[in-house]
């Protein structure tokens, strides 16, 4: 067997023997008793009046005392009627304010607005594309609660029937594994804003957005970054009813320009996480690649087939926690694709154009 294909498969065990042991650690995630910190939730948001009526709706279902959280709506400019339609809803523990003399560009500078104007120490952030889990906020009280002092959840996209919506969808469920295992690793590198909570005084020592102003994006990733530059604990909460759904690409072309934005991050990671992360998608991509040399020598089947065993059994053991509908068939076909956007949407955030509407 080519000494190459070797280390190819020797790197895959490897590296999935490491998520197969933070699985492990995942597995006895529980939520005990805690009492209901004070919470201040807000959301940004700029023309979402298609989806507004959604998100205010599962606020409403939210199990959480009214006395102890309140919600703020950052308007950051819109020209819809997402102002109207938020001031039909009867909520008397809401509020809207505008986002005016932004100091820091794009989502980052509407969440500083609301940031300042808060009136509990902790700070919860979703997005208005989403739908929140009525015990969304008793997650984030019970984790801050043990000491945590940034904790996030997790986002499932909502599953489509559209290829490029279980594309989405999958992608998000490979990302969220990586979140979590890398937080049981002991190399937390990322999260997403929908979904996501911390201390106030956390955020005031990290000097809030002020150092990840490098892209427009980077309100979850670089803010962790910062987060652990000061050596804040950060934690996850997995609680099915915390979920935080949100909506897929509707085509190719919007998937692209997200994950572009998204990836633009990425650059700005810390050496450490930059070196895992590489070595991670590399040794993924090249493993899928390698069906393509099988007329070169049969021996190439080897990393293909133990890479994507390896896959069905991390899916299979990780659906007790993070739950997902993928079957046999989707996972084999989805990871392949999956891999290869990698590669593209990486290119994609090296070229296209940074922009800021919904993170």
């Amino acid at each position: 067997m080519p000494e190459i294909i070797v280390i190819i498969v020797a790197v895959i065990v490897l590296l999935n023997l490491l998520c197969i042991k933070a699985y492990f650690k995942l597995r006895n995630y529980t939520v005990s008793k805690f009492n209901q910190l004070k919470i201040s939730l807000i959301i940004p948001f700029k023309n979402e009046e298609k989806v507004l009526p959604h998100l205010l709706e599962s606020i409403l279902s939210v199990d959480y005392a009214t006395e102890n959280f309140e919600i703020i709506l950052v308007d950051d400019n819109s020209t819809d009627n997402s102002i109207k339609l938020i001031e039909e809803f009867s909520v008397k523990n809401l509020r809207i304010i505008k986002a005016e003399n932004k100091t820091i560009p794009g989502k980052k500078g509407a969440l500083e607005i609301g940031i300042k104007q808060a009136n509990f120490d902790i700070i919860a952030i979703t997005d208005a594309d989403c739908i929140i889990g009525k015990n969304w906020l008793k997650s984030i009280s019970h984790k801050i609660s043990e000491g945590y002092d940034l904790v996030f959840g997790y986002s499932p996209f909502i599953k489509g029937q559209k290829i490029i919506s279980k594309v989405s969808a999958y992608e998000n469920l490979r990302n969220f594994i990586l979140y979590f295992f890398s937080v049981e690793l002991g190399f937390p590198y990322g999260a997403t804003a929908r979904s996501i909570a911390f201390k106030k005084s956390v955020y005031i020592e990290v000097n809030g957005y002020r150092n990840t102003t490098e892209t427009l994006s980077g309100d979850d990733d670089l803010f962790i970054r910062e987060c652990i530059k000061k050596n804040f604990k950060v934690g996850y909460f997995l609680d099915k009813d915390s979920y935080v759904q949100t909506y897929p690409s509707e085509n190719f072309i919007e998937y692209i320009f997200r994950k572009s934005r998204h990836l633009k991050t990425s650059h700005h990671y810390l050496l450490k996480q930059k070196i895992i992360l590489t070595v991670w998608y590399s040794i993924n991509f090249i493993a899928n690649l390698s069906i393509f040399f099988i007329p070169l020598t049969f021996y190439f089947v080897i990393p293909f087939a133990v890479k994507i065993i390896l896959d069905l059994i991390l899916l299979k053991l990780i659906k007790s926690k993070i739950e997902h509908d993928f079957n046999f068939n989707e996972i084999i076909y989805l990871e392949f694709i999956y891999q290869l956007l990698v590669a593209v949407n990486f290119i994609a955030s090296l070229v296209l154009k940074d922009n800021w509407k919904k993170s």
